[in-house]
């Protein structure tokens, strides 16, 4: 690979997917730990009710989506820039 598209891709990685990715692990900590955040505690620290694992899904699924999106954007810019390099 060019190092014109690897540098793209390395610098969307550290501005979107490590924070996506760190977002999702801490989320997944706190409702495994039983936090919701709002400073109440679940009786039975051990189970993750399903409400809390639903909304641990959905938020992934929409982080991913837009990641999904800027991934999207950033390949249509670097091949634009590239065809109108070779022309």
């Amino acid at each position: 690979m060019d190092p014109e598209i690897i540098i793209p891709i390395g610098v969307l990685f550290v501005l979107v997917g490590i924070p996506v990715i760190c977002g999702t692990l801490i989320k997944l900590a706190r409702i495994i730990k039983g936090d919701s955040g709002g400073g109440s505690k679940q009786s039975n620290k051990s189970s993750v009710s399903e409400s809390d694992e639903i909304e641990l899904m959905n938020s992934i699924h929409r982080s991913l989506n837009r990641l999904e999106k800027r991934i999207d954007a950033i390949e249509t810019i670097v091949i634009e820039k590239e065809t109108n390099k070779k022309q």
